[in-house]
């Protein structure tokens, strides 16, 4: 338990660098479709 506890707090620490690149994938994406089009 002690160590699924860690790895809870490291995730909520992580939450805001993972929301930042899912963001950049999505725009690196639109950038793609964009320049197909």
């Amino acid at each position: 338990f002690g160590r699924s506890r860690r790895l809870a707090k490291d995730f909520e620490a992580t939450i805001g660098s993972a929301t930042a690149w899912v963001l950049l994938a999505n725009v690196r994406l639109l950038t793609r479709r964009l320049a197909r089009a």
